[in-house]
């Protein structure tokens, strides 16, 4: 009989990959993967436990899981760095983040109800079979874990130190998966601005074998790099991004305004390196779209501190910021810091929130009445819109009969706050 599988999947864009993995795996095996987890004779919970509100979410789904009839697989970060606090929770079989090949003995355990698991060890990710969430995407993990030490990060303990995959192994996936049709590659990773520094190159010149090899009408989207590792190729990077097949999108975590909590954080970079590299991009780069992290009410940060963070936002203008209030990660240093009151994080939360909505729509405003070429990616069957990006990345909504994967002229008519609004031409 033909066991079905649903995969829910929390948290980042490499959590998102491997379940993309572990579904191609997992349809190889002969299961069937669904989408809808009452059809589902197995779920599968890929968890994420970088934010607190995040674990919760996580350990309440766990919990109504085990309630119910169906087998139940945890994956991802949870039982690689809170073992101990899963196992308080589940018993069920677990598979860490470098253990997802082993995924389909661990999917047969379960059904057979032994409690196995797979934690810890290393393995690369490129060129596994993978059912994509989007057919025109295709999320390739360069790199994984990093070589920070932030003071509040839990994500170390779960994905180690920095292991980058092979530039020719990147290179072979986008080009096979470029001739079955994606348009779209994210090169994703804890901090992508490292990439290579484990082999001898970078995230530069992995850019640059890349769009040598592979040629034809494809994005690549580059994810997360920190400033601290990110400056050290800073010119490189600048020339690689210029390439047509590179969007021009740059997600670069500040955390704070303020050097004193930098330095408490433990980040490995100052202010001025964040806003160097910024300055330099967008002189290099007309148009760049720009996306930073903040992290509000760290333990120790005074009014002043925030003051900051706010006078950084209103400088720089990033088109979005993601703002997050700070919450202790077990086992990590900031845990142990004096906190401060959650009524201080939700008001600093509610200020930064409000000056970030209307940097985004300022930003957003100034792309009315252009024009150009966009690539539509996505489509929202609640709303029946799609959604368009255009070479900054910017989201297009779009109304009328597209197809994913499909490259449009538009005009932009309207600007929102998280969007733009086009028309074809």
């Amino acid at each position: 009989m033909v066991m079905n599988v649903c995969i829910e999947t929390y948290g980042c864009s490499a959590n998102q990959s491997d379940s993309e993995i572990m579904a191609g795996l997992l349809t190889q095996a002969g299961f069937d993967i669904v989408h809808d987890p009452e059809l589902a004779d197995i779920i599968i919970i890929n968890t994420c436990i970088v934010k607190g509100t995040t674990e919760r979410r996580v350990i309440s789904k766990i919990k109504k899981i085990e309630k119910s009839e169906k087998k139940l697989v945890v994956a991802g970060c949870m039982p690689e760095a809170m073992y101990k606090q899963l196992r308080e929770i589940t018993k069920v079989p677990a598979v860490g983040p470098y253990q997802i090949k082993k995924i389909v003995s661990i999917v047969k355990a379960a059904i057979e109800g032994k409690q196995i698991e797979a934690l810890g060890g290393r393995c690369n990710k490129t060129l596994l079979p993978k059912i994509r969430r989007n057919p025109v995407i295709d999320i390739i993990q360069i790199q994984h874990g990093c070589l920070s030490a932030c003071s509040f990060c839990i994500t170390r303990k779960a994905r180690g130190s920095l292991h980058s995959e092979s530039p020719d192994s990147i290179s072979r996936e986008v080009l096979l998966a470029h001739k079955a049709g994606v348009k779209e590659f994210w090169f994703t990773g804890q901090d992508t601005g490292c990439y290579g520094f484990d082999m001898n190159t970078n995230l530069a010149e992995l850019i640059n074998k890349v769009t040598t090899n592979v040629k034809g009408k494809y994005f690549i989207r580059l994810g997360m790099m920190n400033p601290q590792h990110a400056k050290q190729i800073l010119s490189e990077l600048i020339e690689a991004y210029k390439h047509d097949q590179v969007f021009k999108f740059l997600h670069i975590p500040v955390q704070s305004g303020s050097n004193r909590i930098l330095t408490d954080m433990r980040r490995g970079h100052d202010v001025e390196d964040f806003v160097s590299a910024v300055e330099q991009f967008r002189r290099n780069i007309p148009g760049i779209t720009i996306w930073t992290d903040i992290i509000v009410g760290y333990p120790g940060e005074t009014d002043k501190d925030f003051q900051k963070t706010i006078d950084l936002l209103k400088k720089i203008q990033p088109d979005y910021t993601n703002i997050s209030r700070f919450t202790t990660r077990p086992g990590t240093e900031a845990a142990k810091e004096k906190q401060l009151p959650t009524e201080i994080k939700k008001q600093r939360s509610r200020v930064a929130s409000k000056i970030v909505d209307k940097i985004c729509l300022q930003q957003n405003k100034r792309w009315v009445d252009w024009s150009g070429i966009a690539l539509v990616d996505e489509y929202n069957r609640a709303k029946q819109t799609w959604i368009a990006r255009n070479y900054a990345y910017k989201p297009i909504v779009l109304k009328g009969q597209y197809r994913l994967g499909q490259f449009v002229k538009v005009k932009i008519k309207e600007a929102a706050t998280t969007h733009l609004v086009g028309v074809a031409i």
